[in-house]
């Protein structure tokens, strides 16, 4: 089966139409975990994209543009820096082009070279006298020359190195390469490493004589070495394009001898980025190259130093964005925050607003709503109460006081007259018990009140339990007057003793009672050092209905008396036992008042 191109790009372009599934359940999934991430952090996503999107096409922009003058600016520089170089090989070679003007035109060189028919003797002294200062002494006053020579055809003896009959000069290295021409010729040996500046001089069209001044080549082209290191080059070419010079410690760039000028500077330019400069004196030409990855590190580093700023600005416009996204949802949050405590039971609105908004008004409206809730529930809590009341009020008119403290007195006088303490001593305890447990009826009692009643629940409480714990009391006297509801403290201490001390196997088992005030409040601690808990459940015992009057009943009692600031507070650890905290305001009203 055979597939055109326009069949293949169909297939192609309804491939990016249509997703397969694992990028669709991918592409699902991030759908979901944007639309369940929380509004402040999609504000704050937003915000920062919108800030960074421009923020990055302006660095980029910036970027590009600084690269591009730093790229200038080095060109410049290698510009500016070849210059110099040519100058200062320029000023050197001119001081030679001086130095061999002066000898060609010089009185004593001209008449050693015109005296064509002078004895040896007298051309001896002569020599001595006149040519060798002149051609000697500037040797000692420039360290770059190796030697200057006359070749003249009146020299027929060669003396010392200074004066060279003509016919040798064929044996010279550059006389191959001179042209006739009455110009200071320089000419370069790579091999010989030496530089030689010649003027030859003619007799109408016959060359009579030749002053060749020898360089040294390191030190001619010295300024041009100073000026090299690890990421350039230079180069020295002639006007026929023949390379004198070239130096280079780039790795990518192999040159060969056979190499003229243009082949250089083709392969250079595949690397590198090079100027030149023409010389005045000679006719050379100079070249400065640098490598493209030299010139980008000064690119790189300039993007290193702008990396911290670009840095620093992102992490401002995140923080930007975190500040305005929090200033923007805070009342939401809040908002959300009292709506979720709502639903776990509480009835107080903590979030206000007083702007115009969509979220003042939302935040006002959450408000009314509640005041009317929570004024519908209290109507409810009200009946509750009269009700709860009223049988508690039946339930106590049933018992008659009076007869049960009489049985109980009986009971006590049988267990004496009998000889049993035990039973005499529970019954009095029972009947203490019973007595400031019904209170005549009142709702509230003091705190004295409250802890007798505690005091005679556990002398029955270790009577049925054989003593098998011991009990430890802490009062201030300055609480007991303070009332509190009746009926409050024996359900705790009661669940201290079951869940607590009876479960516990092995060791001293002990209950503390502490009744003392805390500023303007009333607090009561029951600790008891049994098995205990995890934190997690004991939290959940104020919240959990038991068959009976547990802990829950205790705490709602409190709260709503005094007000959800007030109730009950259990910390537990296992093996550590539990300590539950009762606190309530002093002071308090009578409950009928």
């Amino acid at each position: 089966m055979c597939l055109t191109s326009a069949g293949v790009s169909g297939i192609t372009m309804e491939a990016v139409r249509n997703p397969t599934g694992k990028e669709q359940r991918r592409m699902n999934r991030l759908l979901k975990c944007i639309k369940n991430m929380k509004y402040r952090h999609r504000l704050t996503l937003l915000l920062v994209v919108t800030a960074l999107v421009p923020m990055t096409v302006l660095a980029l922009y910036g970027h590009s543009r600084q690269s591009a003058m730093v790229r200038s600016s080095d060109m410049e520089d290698m510009q500016s820096i070849i210059e110099q170089t040519k100058e200062s090989i320029d000023s050197q070679t001119a001081v030679y082009n001086s130095l061999l003007n002066y000898l060609t035109y010089s009185p004593d060189i001209t008449e050693i070279i015109k005296e064509k028919s002078i004895d040896n003797y007298t051309a001896y002294e002569k020599y001595n006298q006149i040519a060798d200062p002149l051609l000697s002494v500037p040797k000692s006053y420039h360290d770059a020359i190796n030697r200057i020579q006359l070749f003249a055809e009146s020299i027929q003896v060669e003396h010392e190195y200074t004066l060279v009959p003509l016919a040798k000069m064929q044996e010279e290295w550059w006389s191959s390469e001179l042209q006739d021409d009455v110009r200071i010729q320089w000419l370069v040996n790579l091999e010989r490493k030496e530089v030689a500046a010649v003027r030859m001089i003619y007799d109408e069209q016959t060359l009579d004589a030749a002053i060749c001044i020898v360089l040294d080549y390191d030190k001619i082209f010295q300024p041009l070495m100073n000026i090299l290191n690890e990421e350039n080059g230079g180069m020295v070419t002639d006007e026929d394009g023949t390379i004198l010079y070239n130096k280079s410690s780039l790795e990518n760039i192999e040159m060969k001898k056979s190499d003229d000028k243009d082949t250089a500077l083709e392969k250079i330019s595949q690397e590198c980025a090079y100027t030149m400069a023409e010389s005045e004196e000679n006719n050379w030409n100079f070249y400065l190259y640098k490598s493209q990855r030299a010139i980008s590190g000064s690119v790189r580093r300039l993007l290193l130093e702008e990396i911290p700023l670009m840095a620093l600005c992102c992490l401002i416009t995140l923080a930007l964005g975190l500040a305005f996204s929090r200033i923007f949802t805070r009342k939401i949050e809040e908002l959300t925050r009292n709506m979720d405590q709502v639903n776990h039971g509480s009835r107080e609105v903590t979030v206000s607003s007083d702007s115009e908004d969509e979220v003042g008004i939302l935040i006002n409206s959450f408000r009314r709503m509640m005041d009317e809730i929570n004024r519908l529930i209290d109507e409810v809590y009200v009946n509750k109460i009269a009700l709860k009341e009223y049988e508690l009020k039946a339930l106590q008119a049933q018992i008659n006081p009076h007869f049960l403290y009489n049985t109980l007195s009986m009971m006590n006088w049988m267990a004496i007259r009998s000889g049993q303490m035990e039973i005499s001593k529970v019954t009095l305890a029972l009947s203490t018990f019973y007595r400031t447990a019904l209170s005549k009826g009142e709702d509230m009692v003091t705190v004295e009140t409250c802890i007798r009643n505690m005091e005679a629940y556990l002398e029955i409480q270790l009577t049925m339990h054989d003593h098998n714990f011991t009990v430890e009391w802490e009062t201030d006297p300055d609480i007991k007057n303070e009332k509190m509801p009746k009926l409050l403290l024996q359900p705790v201490v009661e669940n201290a003793i079951e869940h607590g001390i009876d479960e516990k196997e092995e060791g001293d088992k002990k209950l503390f009672l502490s009744f003392k005030g805390q500023g303007d409040d009333v607090e009561i601690i029951v600790r008891d050092n049994g098995t205990g808990m995890e934190q997690e459940k004991a939290e959940t015992l104020v919240t959990y209905q038991a068959k009976g009057y547990g802990l829950k009943n205790v705490n709602d009692r409190i709260r709503l008396l005094y007000g959800e600031s007030y109730g009950i507070q259990i910390y537990s650890a296992p093996g550590e036992g539990t300590t539950v905290i009762m606190r309530f305001p002093k002071e308090i009203k009578n409950y009928e008042e």
